[in-house]
């Protein structure tokens, strides 16, 4: 169910947040459950490095930003409120 956004349009905290639930519920097969918003989610071991760089490709289809290898750092990435924060930050609208 991803939803790609334009990039003329203006995108809420939660919707980026539902998006990137639904993305990684899919593609790494967890339950939404299963997902603490606030933890690792390498450390929980939902995604490996790998998952990484597949958050970091489902972020430049969908918000219309390349994500730099220095920023994936667990600043950015520690949890899934982190993604949010980053992606809410340099989204382009």
């Amino acid at each position: 169910m991803e939803t790609q956004i334009k990039k003329t349009e203006i995108i809420t905290r939660e919707q980026i947040k539902d998006m990137l639930l639904d993305f990684i519920c899919e593609q790494f097969l967890v339950d939404p459950e299963d997902i603490q918003l606030d933890k690792s989610l390498i450390d929980t071991g939902i995604i490996d490095s790998m998952g990484l760089i597949e958050i970091s490709g489902f972020i430049s289809q969908n918000f219309h930003f390349k994500v730099t290898e220095e920023q994936m750092n667990r600043q950015n990435f520690g949890s899934v409120l982190l993604i949010v924060d980053f992606i809410d930050k340099n989204k382009k609208q």
